[in-house]
């Protein structure tokens, strides 16, 4: 796999808050374990230098200052505005996130593999996550923790009847307000806000098909 940066013209990367599109190198880029554990923990902590990352993660800060140099030059992550570690840097995960066209990637011979890599890994935390949570409400019902949020947390199950086109539109217009109503919250630490965790926001948009051969009796009712 090569670590080869997307590009040296900065001005090809996409302004603060833009959400950045991730073609095949960084794809590639991603599927180094740390890389994802890295991510998680900048993600669910706010940021940090490569000591800090290291001594949580249980890795060398040679190896978490590498693996995060690598994630800086493909754009998931960059330095941490008016924050100063001496010699070391703080990073931070980019203003505006990423997204990707995971079915085109593995759609796609020469990307398959890393984009599986990629979104087992992706979707196998969405769910151990939402499993933590009820596993803790569960078995620690009168913890301080279950008490506190029991009441915060949420899930949901809605249906529409949509098209295609539709179904875009409105997946677009639910990640902005999420996207826009978080911008509030940017930059929050454990160390800053000590009375605050993170709080995980996970939606699905998809549509429910009917099996093969129910399609294929509707078409032949039609």
């Amino acid at each position: 796999m090569s670590d080869e940066p997307l590009t040296d013209d900065v001005d090809a990367f996409p302004r603060e808050g833009e959400s950045m599109e991730i073609d095949a190198s960084a794809l590639r880029g991603l599927t180094h374990p740390l890389r994802g554990r890295l991510l998680e923990e900048l993600t669910r902590n706010g940021p940090a230098t490569a000591t800090i990352l290291g001594r949580r993660l249980g890795e060398s800060s040679g190896a978490t200052s590498y693996h995060l140099r690598q994630l800086s030059r493909f754009g998931f992550i960059d330095a941490a505005p008016g924050r100063s570690g001496g010699r070391e840097r703080w990073w931070r995960i980019r203003p505006g996130g990423w997204n990707m066209k995971g079915h085109e990637f593995l759609a796609d011979p020469s990307t398959r593999a890393a984009a599986e890599i990629v979104l087992d890994r992706y979707y196998h935390q969405r769910e151990e996550h939402f499993r933590d949570w009820l596993e803790l409400v569960r078995e620690h019902p009168d913890g301080p923790d279950a008490r506190r949020w029991k009441n915060s947390a949420s899930d949901s199950l809605s249906h529409m009847r949509m098209t295609p086109g539709e179904t875009e539109e409105f997946a677009a217009a639910l990640n902005g307000f999420i996207r826009d109503y978080g911008q509030r919250f940017e930059g929050r630490t454990p160390e800053s806000h000590p009375d605050t965790e993170t709080v995980e926001v996970q939606v699905n948009v998809f549509p429910t098909l009917p099996p093969p051969r129910e399609r294929e009796e509707r078409a032949g009712d039609a």
